[in-house]
């Protein structure tokens, strides 16, 4: 007995529910409609509603919130294609061709995050899971410091498809735009109610939107079915928790008649695959192998991912299966495979970016290596001795140089070999000595090398002028003194007979030593003896006489002058002596000291100065042109 009254009372209670229900969704005008009949879209997860009212982000979260909303989250490729749906099928004479929406992404300053898919952005459910992205253009590193919201944007006028449309961009939260997504989501939902003859069933979300065309209806919903003309008028019934735990309407139809009816007649009553009459109502099934959804029509399979063929992962839905993909991927337009992102288009690298399964590397470029920060710096390559001789660092690289003298060898620039500087025309008078990293000049013998390290000048030799023995010595003409010539004769023919004399022997008949010509002197002279000095480019040279029967030798300087204390021509033998060149350098270099003394001696007496008693112009004399007669006179005499 207590059961019946228990059951009683809850059967009593459903419409005295369902009236305060009806007055809190349709108080008969009291309440303004926010949404036209295609400004929203149902499916089995929840619904989607778009308002055209200009808002910035806050005041959009706001409104959805106040409706037990949020706003939207775009989270894979199927809702995605809702929202697709709802905006293709607005009323386009309303609303401008192009369009931006905000939807639920916020990221908040310094938050950037180039590797991930949603660039640091965060979902106003307060997660950043995604399945699916699409961003309009590349993250810019210049807006990480303040708040950044973002909007879809939409033109109707796009005749390309969905290819440049429905894109996501980033901008201030500030900004009032055209618009917002709210999404809704629910327990459960109801089906559909078929219509009894008296005209379409209207249904009341909770949202605030009045429909005929939701193909889900949200929990807590209103249909009002209307009825035909003289039977009971509309029925309300409200999509609530039945008592089996499902959701559902509270009462099953028929609303409008008594008599019972075929409920799978019409549409299989809704079920996707086995329906149920009962006395008063009707029931889904499913077949073997299935099993029956939380929405009591449709079915999936006992274990649904063994025939979803997913390449990472998949979610049991109540409308099926899901897949997922990990981190690094999204998921393929075919919902089962998975695509790798990536990553180095939105250049999360400062140098090099490279792409991997799942992820990404970056790298530096050759020469550069990461610091403790990531940072690329310079590597100093010249630590490691990769040079021979000199190393020189540059930003990404090093060259390898060679000291002077050297050149870096072609098979191998970081090794140095010695330059043969000897093999360059002109590099010296005479001769060139090589040597690892230089070269030096040298002279043939008889010459030295010139401060300059290039030119060859002749040594001055330590000669005798001739004597010439003959039988008539008074007759002997002074000997000429260029005894120089072109001809170059081998060193053999160059005979030292004695130290420092000229010797000549006599000829019978006298004759003149005279230097008329080049012909006469070679009649004259028979051997030239040279002592200390061997052949060179303009050394001494050997003259051969046309009469061989005079013979004289004498030294390349005839014309130096005879000592005082050598013997007369005449004798046969004298020497030489040098003092006397030492005598004429040091003797004026004396003079000239002297003099420069004297001269500062005469200067410093003439102007010295005597304390507090002189002035500046006391040390200068007058001069002028005049003189007198009797001072120049005198100079003159004198």
């Amino acid at each position: 007995m207590a059961a019946w009254l228990q059951n009683t009372m809850c059967f009593t209670a459903y419409p005295c529910l369902l009236l305060a229900l009806l007055c809190v969704w349709c108080p008969s005008g009291t309440q303004a409609q926010d949404l036209r009949e295609h400004d929203a879209i149902c499916s089995a997860d929840g619904c989607y509603a778009v308002y055209f009212q200009q808002k910035t982000f806050r005041e959009s979260l706001r409104t959805c919130r106040d409706k037990g909303g949020n706003l939207a989250t775009v989270k894979s490729i199927e809702e995605a294609e809702l929202i697709h749906r709802l905006l293709s099928s607005v009323d386009r004479q309303s609303i401008r061709p192009r369009i931006r929406l905000w939807i639920g992404l916020l990221r908040q300053p310094r938050q950037c995050s180039a590797t991930r898919p949603l660039r640091g952005f965060t979902w106003t459910t307060g997660d950043q899971e995604t399945q699916y992205t699409n961003w309009q253009r590349e993250d810019l590193p210049n807006t990480c410091t303040a708040p950044r919201c973002v909007v879809m944007t939409y033109n109707a006028a796009d005749k390309s498809g969905n290819r440049n449309n429905f894109k996501w961009l980033d901008g201030s939260c500030a900004l009032a735009v055209d618009g917002f997504l709210c999404r809704y989501t629910y327990q459960g939902m109801c089906p559909v109610l078929q219509s009894e003859g008296g005209g379409p069933v209207v249904y009341s979300t909770p949202f605030s939107l009045l429909s005929t065309s939701l193909t889900h209806i949200p929990f807590g919903s209103v249909a009002t079915v209307p009825c035909p003309e003289g039977s009971k008028g509309e029925q309300s019934v409200l999509c609530m928790l039945r008592e089996n735990t499902t959701v559902g309407w509270s009462n099953d139809a028929p609303f409008c008649s008594d008599a019972p009816t075929n409920w799978c007649q019409q549409n299989n009553g809704g079920c996707q695959q086995v329906c149920v009459n009962a006395d008063d109502s009707y029931y889904c099934e499913c077949s073997e192998g299935f099993d029956l959804n939380e929405d009591g029509l449709t079915c999936q399979p006992a274990d649904p991912c063994l025939s979803a063929e997913c390449h990472h992962k998949c979610e049991p839905m109540s409308t099926g299966f899901r897949c997922t993909c990990p981190n690094g991927y999204v998921l393929a337009p075919d919902g089962k495979a998975c695509l790798d992102i990536d990553e180095c288009n939105q250049t999360p690298c400062p140098e090099l970016c490279i792409n991997v399964p799942g992820t990404f590397e970056c790298r530096c470029q050759e020469g550069y290596e990461a610091d403790e920060d990531g940072e690329c710096v310079d590597v100093d390559e010249c630590q490691e001795d990769v040079c021979e001789q000199i190393c020189v660092n540059t930003p990404g690289f090093y060259e390898c140089r060679c000291a002077d003298g050297y050149s870096q060898a072609p098979e191998d620039p970081a090794r140095c070999q010695d330059v043969d500087e000897c093999q360059t025309h002109g590099i010296c008078q005479q001769l060139c000595q090589n040597y690892h990293g230089g070269f030096a000049c040298q002279c043939s013998d008889g010459f030295e090398l010139e401060q300059d390290y290039y030119t060859c000048r002749k040594v001055l030799e330590s000669v005798q002028t001739a004597s010439i023995v003959t039988s008539n010595p008074t007759s002997l003409s002074p000997l000429p003194t260029d005894l120089t010539g072109s001809t170059e004769m081998s060193q053999e023919e160059v005979k030292t007979t004695q130290a420092s004399d000229w010797h000549v022997q006599q000829d019978e008949s006298p004759f003149s030593a005279s230097p008329s010509s080049d012909r006469e002197e070679e009649s004259v002279i028979t051997n030239i003896h040279v002592q200390g000095t061997n052949r060179g480019s303009n050394g001494a040279v050997t003259l051969k006489p046309q009469n061989t029967e005079d013979k004289m030798n004498m030294s390349p300087s005839p014309a130096e002058p005879y000592s005082e204390s050598e013997p007369r021509p005449g004798t046969g033998k004298r020497r030489h002596d040098k003092s006397w060149l030492l005598v004429a350098l040091l003797v004026p270099l004396c003079v000239f000291i002297v003099v420069m003394l004297a001269l500062g001696i005469v200067y410093c007496t003439s102007c010295a100065v005597e304390p507090r008693s002189k002035g500046v112009t006391d040390c200068y004399r007058w001069i002028t042109t005049s003189k007198p007669a009797e001072t120049t006179k005198a100079k003159s005499r004198a």
